[in-house]
């Protein structure tokens, strides 16, 4: 609840009016008018959060699953039970998670990394590059991305392109040591 004792946009964490249709702040589309429901389902978020904070995934996965019952279109619940479910290490079920976030919010820039990165954990490594890549051209200064891409291009043997996005990547992360010596031997003809 924000000032005054209204509810906040999902989304945005701004306070708007009850019976909305948009969110007057962001814009995101909410086409329910239950505003009970939407923060019963804030309030099973907030109770996730802090379950997954504790490494409590599947505590975390159930509060998450019942907040987008209750607020199917809630993206960052659906992002969330993604983030929950690679802790669980139910890739899968992550993948469909965040790829639900993704439908709800196409601009999701970390639900793309977060996807690829259960795709990594699944051996889709060409699907994940796909996520990063994606990730990268809705925030271009997005560092982790241009990494987790660089991995990905490394499994996949494209050294060259793995060259390229680890120094994209230092250019963001200058101080990390492991980058660094990862870019070096790529840089020798390595392809660790």
């Amino acid at each position: 609840m924000g000032e005054e004792g209204l509810p906040r946009c999902y989304n945005c964490s701004k306070d708007i009016s009850e019976g909305f249709e948009r969110c007057p702040h962001c814009g995101v589309a909410v086409r329910y008018s239950n505003i009970e429901a939407v923060k019963l389902a804030t309030a099973l978020h907030t109770e996730g959060n802090v379950k997954a904070a504790r490494g409590d995934f599947e505590g975390a996965i159930e509060l998450y699953r019942r907040a987008v019952e209750l607020f199917p279109d809630y993206s960052v619940a659906h992002y969330n039970l993604g983030v929950a479910c690679s802790g669980a290490k139910r890739h899968r079920e992550a993948v469909e998670a965040y790829s639900e976030a993704i439908r709800l919010k196409p601009d999701f820039a970390a639900a793309y990394t977060g996807r690829g990165d259960s795709r990594m954990a699944l051996e889709e490594v060409g699907e994940a590059v796909g996520d990063y890549s994606k990730a990268i051209e809705l925030y271009p200064d997005y560092a982790r991305a241009y990494y987790k891409r660089a991995l990905a291009y490394i499994r996949l043997g494209r050294t060259d392109r793995a060259r390229e996005d680890l120094e994209s990547y230092m250019t963001y992360k200058p101080h990390d040591a492991a980058a660094r010596r990862k870019l070096e031997s790529l840089g020798s003809g390595g392809a660790q």
